[in-house]
């Protein structure tokens, strides 16, 4: 699930395709025909997509019509639908010399809705239609012919990132409102999301799906680009701002205009959404050689600027958890990758050392509301099983305006913020031999300033359940940190939420370390 799908097309090997235009040979070439002639829009501003929203969302939602995709697409496996490349040569502004590039995904396989692409170039607006001749269908077993204007599927944003000179891929926007982004020498790992609706309710989860973007030209040494997004779904329409900043940290600001068709129950800004099938803290054996798998493994939130706190991911065994943590208005938070040696996964073809953590920063106040983490059990690494957003207090009521903007970025490193001792891992010994389960957590990092030197360490544990025993803290030589471990005794049958921090005197060193438990 880790690696994003690099989409490409292909034609059976020593056969004719020919399309409907009748336009590519065997070998998947496009043969001379010229694509159809651009449609040419009015002016585009945000505000513009801003109405168009806002008067989409004041009428019953009825997506607009494209042509169908034929089920020899729809059936197409993974597999197969990794061998539908796009033409780096067909994109927009070919032979105009800048440093992003762009390239769109063929739809097919589970990616089937259609996605418009408009370009914009001072102001003006002309559609980059889909044509077969913009894909090369040589190395697939796609033995019909493909329908002209089928649109696409979603797009891929490339940058000279890595090396100078050579174009890597640093964004994709495809499948509902999900995109991805990945920095100097990162791998895909965990998703952003434009909004989530009604996720781990009873009455179901609705995805609502980017159905156009909006892309300005950048110039010639242009490093960030701009582009817009139209949003919807039964529920809402949205216009969506975005400018991507590639780089060792990629970075996405957002800035987002929502309307409601109608009331909802949940609305999640800034979601995110990551894969966690095994993890150090495991409680039940798994048949897999590598000792983790996993995109994410915890939630980081920034409670204050004084206050972090750290929640580790788990696979449940049983059923899907929902945990909240209330915020202030304007605190971050992140799905991270904290484990970064390999050997913490021993995996070549998905790297999960390299997976980036993801990091949301609000950019204005959203009102008083909370962070809420769903966690899905998942019988395998294909699936994101973690979602992570902010939920405000207040709900929004249809016919009203919700306005929120931020940033998100792909990192390999921490979050700058005031020295505290961060959890490196959390170990469990679950129970055996009449014997309670016992906690290890350690922790590495630096120490506030002005802590005292040399000053006793200890530990401040709650548990919402059961009796805590053996509380320990020592120093630990080989990370320079401290571990602090406990057995906890009588949990009972239900869930327990736990809460540990170092301290010395009156004075917090570490950030918290929360947890959910749920014995199998």
């Amino acid at each position: 699930m880790s690696t994003l799908v690099a989409v490409s097309a292909a034609v059976a090997a020593g056969c004719l395709l020919l399309l409907l235009t009748g336009e590519l040979d065997c070998r998947g070439q496009a043969v001379t025909s010229a694509p159809p002639a651009p449609q040419v829009i009015p002016d585009f501003s945000y505000d513009t997509l801003r109405q168009r929203a806002q008067t989409l969302a004041g009428k019953p939602y009825l997506p607009e019509p494209s042509t169908p995709l034929p089920d020899f697409l729809k059936q197409l496996t993974y597999d197969q639908y990794q061998t539908l490349h796009f033409r780096p040569e067909q994109g927009p502004w070919r032979g105009s010399p800048m440093r992003f590039s762009l390239q769109f995904f063929h739809r097919g396989y589970i990616y089937q809705d259609p996605v418009a692409i408009y370009l914009v170039e001072k102001g003006h607006v002309t559609e980059f239609r889909f044509v077969p001749q913009q894909f090369d269908y040589s190395q697939s077993q796609v033995s019909k012919p493909v329908p002209p204007d089928l649109q696409f599927a979603g797009m891929r944003i490339l940058y000279p990132l890595n090396r100078a000179g050579k174009q890597d891929e640093v964004a994709t926007f495809i499948g509902a409102s999900y995109f991805r982004l990945i920095g100097t020498r990162q791998r895909y790992g965990a998703a952003g999301r434009g909004l989530a609706i009604d996720t781990a309710e009873p009455s179901g989860e609705e995805f609502p799906r980017f159905t156009e973007f909006w892309i300005e030209k950048p110039s010639a040494q242009a490093t960030n680009l701009q582009f817009f997004a139209l949003l919807e779904s039964p529920s809402a329409a949205g216009a969506f701002r975005f400018l991507l900043t590639p780089g060792d940290a990629t970075a996405l600001e957002v800035e987002a205009s929502l309307y409601l068709r109608r009331e909802v129950k949940k609305l999640g800004l800034a979601p995110l959404t990551s894969m966690m099938f095994k993890g150090a803290n495991a409680l039940r054996f798994t048949p897999d050689f590598r000792p983790q798998v996993h995109d994410s493994d915890g939630l980081l939130l920034e409670t204050s600027a004084e206050e972090w706190s750290w929640r580790p991911l788990n696979n449940p065994d049983r059923q899907y958890k929902v945990s909240q943590f209330p915020l202030p208005e304007q605190a971050s938070f992140g799905l991270f990758q904290r484990d970064r040696d390999f050997f913490d996964y021993e995996d070549l073809v998905t790297r999960f050392d390299l997976c980036p953590s993801v990091w949301v920063q609000p950019r204005d106040r959203w009102g008083a509301g909370m962070v809420e983490l769903v966690e899905i059990p998942t019988p395998s690494d294909a699936n994101d099983n973690v979602v992570a957003y902010w939920v405000a207090n207040e709900k929004l009521v249809p016919g009203k305006e919700l306005r929120w903007a931020y940033k998100v970025s792909a990192l390999l490193t921490e979050p700058s913020r005031p020295p505290l001792y961060r959890v490196l891992s959390t170990l469990i010994n679950p129970p055996h031999d009449k014997l309670p389960i016992r906690f290890v957590i350690d922790f590495e990092g630096q120490s506030p300033p002005d802590a005292p030197t040399n000053a006793p360490v200890g530990a401040h544990v709650q548990v919402s359940s059961g009796q805590v025993a053996n509380l320990g803290v020592e120093r630990n030589e080989v990370t320079g940190g401290w571990r602090a471990s406990f057995s906890l005794a009588e949990p009972g049958d239900g869930p327990v939420e736990l809460r540990l921090f170092l301290y010395s005197g009156q004075l917090r060193l570490s950030e918290n370390w929360l947890y959910h438990l749920q014995l199998p």
